[in-house]
């Protein structure tokens, strides 16, 4: 599935791996998505899906915040049968969310799907993520016609 990601999706979620596994939470799910297109990386330039959460209000430390107070957060799974630095699976919310990026990407008419179809394909998946943004004060519609916006001019993947 990872083979229609651009760049900057591809870069989202490992940084959700690395969010899961900071949080102490077995499975990723689609808060941890979220973070990881908060994460711009390197060049912010390239993260358009990073610009237009901060824009709508959502910061790292609010999101990060709910997914540790969050009683949805994913739970903790045993840790015996992995190694450290071992995959971290998806959930089922997260898995749902990836899916219906590559309805967006498809929507949209583009061959790859980016940042912009990831945050939403989070924000029709719900999830933690939802309530994430819901607590950090983001209003979801607004925030969802700026990444369909983003998606409609994306001209080549990042």
């Amino acid at each position: 599935m990872f083979e229609r990601f651009s760049g900057d999706a591809r870069r989202t979620v490992v940084q959700a791996q690395h969010e899961a596994r900071g949080l102490g939470h077995g499975r990723i799910g689609t808060v941890h998505l979220l973070l990881g297109l908060l994460d711009p990386g390197d060049d912010p330039a390239t993260a358009p899906a990073a610009r237009a959460l901060r824009e709508h209000g959502a910061t790292a430390e609010a999101v990060r915040r709910a997914a540790r107070e969050g009683a949805a957060a994913p739970a903790p799974r045993p840790r015996r049968w992995r190694f450290p630095g071992s995959h971290i699976p998806f959930s089922k919310q997260a898995k749902k969310a990836l899916e219906l990026s590559l309805r967006e990407a498809l929507r949209f008419d583009r061959r790859w799907i980016d940042g912009s179809h990831i945050l939403l394909g989070v924000l029709r998946a719900g999830g933690t993520a939802a309530g994430a943004l819901e607590s950090a004060g983001v209003d979801a519609e607004a925030l969802r016609r700026t990444a369909e916006e983003i998606a409609r001019t994306a001209d080549r993947p990042r």
